[in-house]
């Protein structure tokens, strides 16, 4: 038996990158209202606390306001978004570099589809050191290991999605300008 066509290889790659972004954006807003009243936005300043009396301060004000219990839920529901974001990211990078037809970025495309997951890896300890934090065990250690990781984490998302655009924006270009598999037509 002999392995797929690239065509049918990309078709695959189209599908799973659009199912994958879709239940991205579909998770994300049932989170937003299933946590309700947390926001992602205090959850993110949890994440970056640096300091112990910063996340101590963040986990009274979540008691206090009722938004405690919310928290611990988001924690447990971020491993799911995670291999959510993980794979969408990832088929992102890989499918919109195939479309260019540029061979740089597509081996680009696949270096930043590897790269994700060291945000991945970032993601799970960050969130098992905010588990920590936020069940009792509030320590500088636990404090600076969520906010280092998130630090990186959020960096590596950023590039990779700045890759993904900077890809949608040379195909797009090379569209307009008549381009048909890497060679512009005059």
């Amino acid at each position: 038996m002999e392995p797929p066509s690239w065509t049918a290889r990309f078709n695959r790659l189209r599908q799973l990158f659009w199912l994958f972004a879709l239940l991205t954006i579909g998770y994300m807003i049932w989170a937003r209202n299933y946590l309700s009243p947390l926001s992602s936005g205090e959850i993110v300043q949890f994440e970056i606390a640096k300091t112990v009396s910063k996340a101590q301060s963040i986990i009274q004000d979540w008691k206090n306001t009722g938004k405690y219990e919310q928290g611990v839920k988001s924690i447990s529901l971020a491993y799911f978004f995670i291999a959510l974001y993980t794979l969408s990211i990832g088929l992102g990078c890989r499918f919109v570099s195939a479309c260019t037809g540029n061979e740089i970025l597509i081996k680009g495309g696949r270096g930043f589809a590897l790269l994700i997951w060291v945000a991945t890896v970032c993601d799970i300890i960050e969130n098992i050191a905010m588990s920590r934090t936020l069940l009792g065990a509030i320590s500088q250690v636990n404090v600076t290991i969520t906010y280092n990781l998130a630090r990186i984490k959020f960096s590596i998302v950023i590039v990779c999605l700045l890759f993904i655009l900077a890809c949608t924006l040379y195909w797009l270009i090379g569209k307009m300008a008549g381009e048909e598999k890497g060679k512009l037509r005059f």
